[in-house]
């Protein structure tokens, strides 16, 4: 019986190790938006939408900025981001569980476009040739 259990929690210790093994973390998160943050040169608090883009539609998004930092929601998503000249860096969570980043540009219009990577830092070196989806951003009139 002893060496089922230790067979049984064998087992789970890998299942679990598994699961875990391509999640991020909120410190790994932080670290790289804190990295990234830096000047400040436009105002992206406020209503934002992903419809009508060329990329995938993430929802409405309700931000509010401090800084070089900025968080708020992104359809069913909490954001935290960052900001640094004509970038914008999210990440996408959903209670302490992080599942996208992006890197996005700002357009001459001031929308913002660029490439989301699920379970990975977008411009990471061992994400360069991952799959991602596009996300278009484009302010909602006030």
């Amino acid at each position: 019986m002893h060496g089922k259990n230790m067979f049984l929690a064998g087992l789970l210790a890998l299942f679990l190790a598994a699961c875990g093994g391509n999640s991020l973390n909120r410190a790994e998160t932080n670290g790289w938006l804190e990295a990234k943050a830096g000047t400040v040169s436009t105002n992206v608090g406020g209503k934002w939408t992903t419809a009508g883009g060329p990329g995938d539609n993430w929802g409405e998004a309700n931000l509010v900025q401090d800084g070089s930092r900025f968080f708020g929601t992104l359809g069913s998503y909490s954001v935290d981001g960052a900001i640094n000249r004509e970038h914008i860096y999210l990440v996408l969570l959903s209670g302490k569980t992080v599942y996208y980043t992006a890197i996005l540009r700002r357009g001459a219009d001031g929308s913002y476009a660029g490439k989301v990577v699920e379970n990975g830092i977008a411009e990471h070196p061992a994400y360069a040739d991952a799959p991602f989806s596009l996300m278009y951003l484009r302010p909602l009139p006030k």
